[in-house]
């Protein structure tokens, strides 16, 4: 790498921009599947192991690495397709509910729940096993959910979305089996809350990848009573200091809920 510590950046700031033109130039070493160690990259160049250390966490936030427990990073992706901006302004369905006084339920769509390998993804499913940098036999958790929300005291429950959620099972260990029991006993889940209990002292970041009116599959649209006509579709990636962490696709109804700040704002009138 080219580091200079006479220059305007910092040293952090000068090894991220060198490791990134490398992984954007595929150079040896740097393409896709290849690993890079703190330890190996400290002694080829004139930068300390502790700065990498950092230089590797933002990498992995933005998409280019992720990190391997006990065997240093792995070029994951090429970056100029991973999405420019991150937020971590997250909220939960259950989260907007309850900031809307509203009471919330999820109800699992048991044929479209379960343990899947990445290879089986196709069609517009690809883009999961791309998007979480899987490879072909790894196992992917899915779990396909009807959201209903009510007002507090009322009987009628109103299904304001549809969200399909892939998790790695390597990166997030039992969260099928954690889905499943909290939804039994409460009737409820959140993805999001459920990682947040998983990794306590991660930070956590979302992207929107899309948001339009792409169908709801008739394997979930079946799913939805009084199905409405106009549906928006939001896919959305969860990123960690291990990268991409999990993807979800939310249907909603767009004249009941509408996309603000990174979620959904809910009205059942």
């Amino acid at each position: 790498m080219d580091l200079d510590r006479s220059r305007d950046q910092t040293m952090r700031e000068q090894a991220r921009q060198a490791i990134i033109e490398a992984i954007r130039s595929s150079r040896p070493g740097f393409c896709i599947g290849d690993r890079l160690s703190t330890l190996q990259l400290a002694r080829q160049n004139a930068v300390h192991r502790n700065t990498l250390m950092h230089v590797m966490d933002d990498l992995v936030r933005l998409g280019f690495l992720r990190r391997l427990p006990n065997k240093g990073f792995e070029v994951v992706h090429p970056a100029p397709q991973r999405p420019p901006l991150l937020t971590q302004q997250i909220l939960s369905v259950t989260d907007v509910a309850e900031r809307a006084h509203l009471e919330s339920r999820s109800r699992v769509i048991a044929a479209e729940t379960g343990i899947r390998k990445a290879r089986e993804l196709t069609g517009p499913l690809a883009r999961v096993r791309k998007d979480l940098g899987l490879a072909a036999g790894e196992a992917v958790a899915v779990l396909a959910r009807c959201r209903s929300m009510k007002d507090e005291g009322s009987a009628a429950w109103v299904t304001v979305a549809i969200e399909q959620s892939f998790i790695p099972v390597s990166r997030v260990p039992g969260f099928l089996e954690a889905a499943m029991a909290q939804i039994e006993r409460e009737k409820d889940f959140s993805v999001y809350r459920q990682l947040r209990r998983t990794f306590p002292d991660e930070e956590f970041f979302k992207a929107h990848y899309e948001i339009s009116l792409t169908p709801l599959p008739e394997t979930l649209a079946g799913c939805w009573p009084s199905s409405p006509e106009k549906r928006m579709c939001v896919v959305t990636v969860t990123y960690c200091s291990q990268g991409p962490i999990e993807l979800t696709r939310t249907w909603f109804d767009t004249s009941r809920a509408v996309l603000l700040a990174g979620s959904l704002d809910v009205k059942l009138t």
